[in-house]
């Protein structure tokens, strides 16, 4: 059955069955005049109509239809699914009718069942029987005692009243591993490409770097490769790679299992690159209210800059950044531990490196829950010439409301430690404490020593007041952890002074953010660590206070750092921003300024205005000018980025006293799938490719610049894995001729996956007919409209309107308002298509049937005896 869509039907979705709108019209009639809501679903007592409340042209509509209440045909409908009044999802369900026609009956399977709560270790013993035989069509009110089902066409709400007693008491967020969805086969390759030309009086200096992100997932395994390619004029080209694995889950155990070059995941000990098997939780698995971490990177950029973050020696991420303030915070996940090298390449030539601490925190769990990690291979060290051999297991317990208890261990050649530890909860915050013992066997003999750790949360949500701080103390000069030890013995095995690699003594991170309510927000954070047998300490400390006065924001920020013996660094920082008061609201311009002062005093000025533009914001640009004190030259630059539906796409020029410099960036990825192969702007690990045929132009909802291409095929990123994601289409833009049966659709995919979803379009020349009789007088109200197939198109409005979607080869619509000779007539379809995007309305006369054939061909094609 087709459905009659309003006029601006195009643009939503519709079920691809739906309530008749005869019987839509007739039960408003009804309503309005008795104050009677006969909106039944799926049972109903039998009823009669009284035709006096209809149009006298249209009482003699056959009306037996509908005595048993709204009447729902048998198909697949799109609903929202309500469980004792509260709203699930939207889900595709399919109804059946009984072997004797009584009733139509909502068909449950196994998996509609887990979706909607249901405790399958509760059913009787006939029922278990009954869904595990895998049927796809059972009547939830004979699995469940008292349970019953309702679909109501109007409104396209399945109603689900089932007993709590049999009812899963899941947490919140919890979606069935039935319900996992592991994708279909495809590849994937994300790229991250930016060079840069700079000139300067010294000579040019031109570099380029590519990062990529390949995968090819084939069943319920995914191949990865990450790695970086970086090239420039001095040292030509090299290829890095960060890692390459195949992995799968383990549903079951909740866990992954990873075969290749990856990382450990740094919750208990550091973050280790290593070559070999790792099996370890993956508590994305737990519902969101019951999971348990990149830092976020900060920095100041004195001009157009190549930011370089690096971890033990890998290039984990690049990118140019606009001069002034700049924050990272996209970075891949690495793990919990491994500080972070940055370097700040400048337009002028020069440097600046300085290190962001990436410490654990308190690994408190829920009572009953666990986490464990095991690793085994060898290990992947850019600062050794021969990798280790490596053993690793951690495992966590949730003891109870107080106490996570934990330990690990880790075992190589010529080294073991092993930790054990406690976490726990208090009224002043959560804290974790733990022990570790390790052995060295170096050539110099035994170094055997012990480290203590605490660390300390505290998140005070009344005061706006966040707190966090790690502390290590290495008790003992002997004390080596995992990768020191290495290090030592590779210089050993080398022939190398072994006593100019420093022994961490004792190590300090903490965190502070205050919440100040109506004068702002200030923020701290701090690391040191001082040796055993190096003079002087590493300190790096920064202080910021932002606030905002009505639409302008300004901000403070200190920084002070020093390696060693070496001299203190000094940096401070002020901010301001605000809107200009021109252009629309959603791509208002923005004007900041900058004053920075530097370690000798020199002070350096800057401004920028900066903005968005396109209906979706799919541009964005930016003009900085500033001095540069210590130089005492001024510098410009310009930037302006394009978010493309297939590419995002970059460029900055600066120009300054001694250099030019231009930059050039893109990123985007390629998918391959079984519908062809897609381009997308946007790089992500758990995908979506939705598929719209004819939908061609159609928006992503929730991303700039992203359309259905010619296939009418887009590639969403960003897909949260293990939770009901969904994903919708705005059909506007799309070609009238093309309607989408529906806009949105749930998702809950597994990590990695590239899920396929098919959005049902229809496709026919949309017309909106004003119809009228050969005498003048306009069509009754409630005729039934079928083409010249027989497939209902319709129904006629009042005034004669009739909305219709027909297909290209149809010659004329059929159209009947009762049984009888001169109650049927034939209505040619005008020549012509629609223009552009506008719907195509025209007058046209309907002759009425005057032979006996004419009305047998009518009455055939509605189905009438």
């Amino acid at each position: 059955m087709t459905t009659f869509p309003s006029l601006g039907a195009h643009l939503r979705a519709r079920p691809r069955f739906a309530l008749n709108p005869l019987a839509a019209l007739i039960l408003k009639t009804l309503a309005s005049v008795t104050g009677i809501l006969a909106a039944q679903a799926v049972l109903a007592e039998d009823v009669q109509f009284n035709d006096a409340f209809l149009p006298e042209d249209s009482r003699s509509l056959d009306l037996t239809q509908y005595q048993q209440g709204n009447p729902v045909l048998p198909g697949e409908y799109r609903a929202d699914v309500a469980v004792n009044g509260k709203l699930v999802n939207r889900q595709d369900i399919r109804i059946n009718a009984e072997a004797d026609g009584s009733r139509p009956t909502v068909c449950f399977s196994r998996g509609l069942l887990e979706l909607i709560g249901v405790d399958l270790r509760r059913l009787s013993p006939e029922a278990t029987l009954s869904v595990e035989s895998g049927a796809s069509c059972l009547d939830i009110a004979q699995l469940i005692e008292g349970a019953s089902a309702n679909f109501s066409p109007s409104s396209q709400q399945l109603d689900v009243s089932i007993p709590q007693i049999a009812l899963r008491r899941d947490a919140r967020g919890y979606v069935s591993p039935e319900l996992w969805d592991r994708g279909v086969t495809a590849g994937t390759l994300s790229y991250n490409f930016n060079a840069n030309h700079n000139k300067t009086d010294s000579g040019n200096y031109d570099s380029a770097y590519l990062g990529l992100n390949a995968g090819l997932n084939l069943g319920d395994w995914r191949l990865r490769h990450n790695g970086s390619a970086s090239w420039d004029k001095q040292t030509g080209q090299a290829y890095q790679v960060l890692n390459t694995y195949a992995q799968r889950d383990i549903t079951s155990l909740k866990s992954q299992l990873t075969v290749g070059e990856a990382n450990t995941s740094g919750e208990i000990f550091d973050t280790l690159a290593y070559r070999g098997v790792q099996l370890g939780t993956d508590d994305r698995m737990l519902p969101e209210s019951q999971r348990g971490y990149a830092p976020v990177i900060r920095g100041i950029a004195r001009t157009s800059a190549r930011v370089a973050v690096r971890q033990a020696g890998n290039l984990l991420f690049e990118t140019t950044v606009a001069p002034g303030a700049f924050v990272i915070d996209d970075l891949y996940s690495t793990g919990y531990g491994g500080d972070l090298e940055v370097t700040v390449y400048e337009a002028d030539g020069s440097e600046q490196t300085f290190i962001v601490p990436f410490a654990s925190t308190a690994q408190l769990l829920r009572p009953g829950t666990s986490r464990f990690n095991v690793t085994a291979g060898e290990t992947r060290n850019n600062y050794i010439d021969s990798q280790a051999k490596l053993l690793q297991g951690t495992y966590q317990r949730g003891l109870n409301n107080v106490f996570t208890g934990y330990g690990g261990t880790q075992l190589s050649n010529d080294y073991h430690s092993a930790l054990g530890g406690l976490a726990f909860s208090t009224p002043i915050g959560a804290m974790a404490v733990d022990l570790t013992h390790a052995q060295t066997d170096l050539k110099s003999g035994t170094a055997s020593g012990q480290s203590a750790r605490l660390s300390y949360s505290k998140n005070i949500l009344s005061t706006g007041s966040n707190f966090a701080v790690a502390a290590t103390r290495f008790s003992t000069e002997n004390y080596l952890d995992f990768s020191n030890a290495v290090q030592l013995l590779d210089a050993e095995r080398n022939g190398l002074d072994t006593s100019l690699y420093g022994r961490p003594r004792s190590r300090l991170s903490l965190t502070a953010n205050q919440s100040l309510g109506e004068w702002g927000q200030v923020a701290f954070s701090g690391y040191t660590q001082n040796y055993w047998n190096l003079p002087g300490s590493d300190l790096q400390y920064q202080f910021s206070y932002n606030k905002q006065v009505r639409s302008v924001s300004y901000g403070v920020s200190a920084n002070r750092s020093r390696i060693g013996l070496g001299d203190m660094d000094n940096s401070l920082l002020f901010t301001v921003s605000m809107p200009l008061e021109f252009g629309s609201t959603v791509n208002r311009p923005q004007l900041s300024a900058r004053v920075m002062r530097d370690t000798h005093g020199n002070f350096s000025e800057q401004a920028t205005l900066s903005g968005t533009a396109g209906e979706d914001r799919q541009y964005n640009y930016g003009v900085t000018g500033g001095h540069d004190g210590a130089t005492r030259t001024n510098s410009t630059s310009v930037n302006g980025q394009y978010i493309g539906p297939k590419a995002i796409v970059g460029a900055t020029v600066s120009r300054g006293e001694g250099y030019d410099s231009l930059s050039f960036n893109a990123s985007g990825s390629v998918v391959a799938h079984p519908n062809g192969v897609t381009l997308t702007p946007y790089r992500g690990e758990t995908m979506a490719v939705i598929t719209a045929e004819g939908a061609e132009g159609a928006k992503v909802v929730g991303f700039p610049g992203l359309k259905l291409d010619g296939r009418g095929n887009a590639v969403v990123p960003y897909l949260r894995p293990y939770e009901l994601n969904e994903v919708a289409i705005d059909p506007l833009g799309t070609s009238m001729d093309v309607e989408l049966t529906e806009t949105s659709q749930q998702v809950a995919p597994r990590a990695g996956a590239v899920v396929a979803l098919k959005y049902g379009t229809s496709n026919g020349q949309a017309l909106l007919l004003n119809v009228s009789l050969a005498d003048g007088r306009p069509l009754p109200f409630g005729a039934g409209v079928v083409d010249d197939r027989g497939v209902s198109v319709g129904v006629v409005g009042q005034g004669g309107q009739l909305y219709a979607r027909v297909k290209e080869d149809a010659r004329q619509l059929l159209i009947s308002w009762g049984i009888q000779a001169g109650q049927q007539c034939a209505l040619p379809l005008p020549p012509g298509q629609n223009a552009g995007q506008q719907l195509r309305q025209v007058d046209a006369v309907c002759a009425v049937a005057q032979s006996d054939n004419r009305v047998a061909s009518v009455n055939s094609a509605q189905g009438i005896k």
